[in-house]
């Protein structure tokens, strides 16, 4: 069976970690149960299925399917219908167990400590790599069938043109899929080899012992990860220096434990990448998706040559603050605290709405839709998972689950996660179900584009100077913490892979110099740097997602292109974005983002962003020195 379901699950998962690392607030107070939350408040999964006994009918009918897959098996050569008839069942099988997948998850989701709803989650995974072993034998009968004979099935059916891409992709990738033998065994190995990601989640959110800390108050509260946020953007720098030094306690105590894992996960990958011929974990890793290996190399080299706003960056920093010294734990520092505007979920919706008005009818159709027919878990509730995600889903409409707390970063977190709602829509609307899963180096662009939008339409409206630094300062850091922050993530886990290719010794003391080292070039001379930032690779749950995190960089930098096209050509420009945002996986990524206006083989978008993070500086800068005057 194709990777529809786990490409999902992945790109779900990687979108709540960074969720959880970058946007989480700590609510103060008691937290709701989830029978105390208004309903109106919840997401409906009635959608997908009415009640739990209709799930477990409907799972009793998907463990059916493998066997089912058995009356292809050998045959897919034998004429056009055949193989025509396997891969619609095959699209079958997949649309059935995505909802199952859906339904388990959105349940499990908002009451982490029911068992059954866990349960159903477990039950599901298994299934999948089950049905993945049962359906290893299409790509490979597949491409046993002559090119010659294969177009010939392809003129007699027309059904088959809606495989036309999907055909081509697997002749693109022909030598990296093995025998009928092999496949089964990569299927069989899914389960082991997803080890090192589970344990650390196991490990960091329910082994981890957290120490304590005062708060601004004086209060004794627990450090914890999802507190990290909260305390180290606070305006008292005691506050920031002790939450920071303790959240890396834990870490430090596990360092060991955290060094196997990772080596394990570099290990995992470079297994599958001999597994299927190929010369680097890179390429393994960006072939899939058919994005050339350059693409990375550029955005690195691209950062690397446009480090100067950071650099500018960290400097003024230091000058507002009025410190001697700026250290890591002053990354998110206010520097206009006076600045706390609170926002109540309908003025968040009302806001985002007009922010999105240049995005036409058809977009803010979406949006009212989501609002209204509760697509969106609004609240946090007593067990909830934390941070954000959209989650697609091919055939109903895409969920949204958030932790909604009033601050600004709860508003761009709904207009993050309204733009992969906004792109599963248009996408699930429009294409196949065999092109429906779009690639993670296209999943960012449609989130990050309504970010852009958003910032743009409160930084228009300001009505203080005030205000309009407070909203320049988040505007610029957003660019730092997705920009070059993920880049930077991105050329160290370069660095670990040709380590672990190199088979050089993978060892803490060996990620942690080579983590300081970059950290220390993107940021500059300003930035003072000591053992726990060097540490801190430990706390970043991308490594585990194989190449992810420059996907966030890339994305970002097209849709500041994209945004600025919305604002300058209107229409013209808008049509595009909906054009690709209707393609789905129906193309190579890059092509598909041409579709857009934007063009990732070459340096500009990530010189435009920089020039962006440059020109917000100036303004900046402008302000304040108006206030001097």
């Amino acid at each position: 069976m194709k990777n529809y379901l786990y490409n999902n699950i992945l790109r779900i998962g990687a979108v709540f970690l960074f969720a959880l690392s970058g946007v989480m607030a700590q609510k103060a107070g008691a937290v709701p149960t989830r029978a105390e939350v208004d309903v109106n408040f919840t997401w409906d999964v009635s959608a997908l299925f009415a009640s739990d006994a209709d799930w477990d009918a409907a799972f009793r009918e998907a463990e059916k399917l493998e066997i089912a897959f058995s009356r292809y098996e050998g045959k897919l050569g034998k004429n056009g219908l055949t193989l025509l008839e396997c891969l619609k069942f095959n699209d079958k099988a997949g649309l059935l167990l995505d909802r199952l997948s859906s339904y388990a998850s959105r349940k499990a989701d908002v009451d982490l400590g029911n068992t059954e709803n866990q349960a159903r989650k477990q039950k599901i995974r298994g299934l999948y790599t089950k049905i993945s072993k049962a359906s290893a034998f299409i790509d490979p009968e597949i491409l046993a069938i002559s090119p010659k004979k294969l177009n010939k099935f392809l003129k007699k059916n027309e059904g088959l043109k809606v495989y036309s891409f999907y055909l081509d992709e697997l002749s693109r990738v022909q030598d990296h899929i093995l025998s009928k033998k092999e496949e089964d065994l990569l299927a069989l190995a899914g389960k082991a080899t997803r080890g090192a990601s589970t344990t650390y989640g196991i490990l960091t959110n329910t082994d981890f012992k957290w120490g304590m800390i005062e708060d601004e108050d004086s209060n004794s509260v627990e450090m914890t990860g999802r507190r990290y946020f909260r305390y180290t953007s606070s305006s008292d720098r005691r506050v920031r220096h002790d939450a920071y030094m303790e959240v890396y306690v834990p870490y430090s105590n596990h360092i060991k434990t955290l060094t196997s894992l990772i080596a394990t996960q570099l290990n995992t990958n470079i297994f599958y990448m001999q597994a299927r011929n190929y010369e680097t974990t890179l390429e393994r890793a960006l072939d899939g998706p058919n994005i050339p290996t350059s693409v990375y190399h550029n955005l690195i080299d691209g950062v690397n040559n446009n480090l100067e706003p950071l650099h500018r960056w960290a400097e003024m920093k230091k000058s507002i603050l009025m410190v001697d010294e700026l250290h890591p734990y002053d990354t998110y520092a206010p520097l206009f605290p006076s600045v706390d505007k609170k926002y109540t979920y309908e003025e968040a919706q009302v806001l985002v709405k007009e922010a999105f008005t240049p995005l036409g009818a058809e977009i803010l159709g979406i949006v009212d839709r989501a609002f209204k027919e509760r697509w969106i878990d609004v609240y946090e509730n007593a067990g909830k998972r934390g941070g954000a995600y959209s989650s697609g889903i091919y055939g109903v409409h895409p969920y949204i689950l958030m932790n909604f707390d009033g601050t600004l970063n709860s508003v761009m977190t709904l207009a993050h996660e309204l733009g992969h709602t906004i792109h599963s829509f248009l996408t699930n609307s429009t294409q196949p179900y065999v092109n429906s899963n779009y690639a993670t180096f296209n999943a960012e662009v449609a989130s990050t584009i309504n970010e852009a939008l958003v910032m743009d339409y409160l930084l228009e409206r300001a009505e203080t100077d005030e205000e309009k630094l407070s909203l320049l300062q988040q505007y610029i850091q957003d660019i730092g913490s997705t920009f070059y922050r993920q880049t930077r993530f991105a050329e160290f886990e370069l660095a670990l892979y040709k380590m672990a290719e190199n088979d050089e010794p993978l060892t803490s003391d060996a990620f942690n110099e080579v983590f300081g080292e970059i950290y220390s070039k993107y940021w500059g001379p300003v930035m003072v740097i000591g053992d726990e930032e060097k540490l801190s690779w430990s706390r970043i749950p991308h490594f585990y997602y194989n190449y992810y995190v420059y996907a966030y960089a890339t994305s970002f930098a097209a849709s500041q292109m994209l945004a600025q096209d919305i604002k300058e050509q209107g229409q013209p420009a808008v049509d595009r974005l909906i054009k690709f945002l209707s393609s789905g996986g129906s193309d190579a990524p890059l092509e598909l983002l041409k579709l857009a206006g934007a063009d990732l083989s070459t340096p500009a978008p990530f010189e435009a962003t920089a020039k962006k993070m440059d020109s917000l500086i100036d303004q900046m800068e402008q302000i304040l020195a108006k206030k001097k005057e």
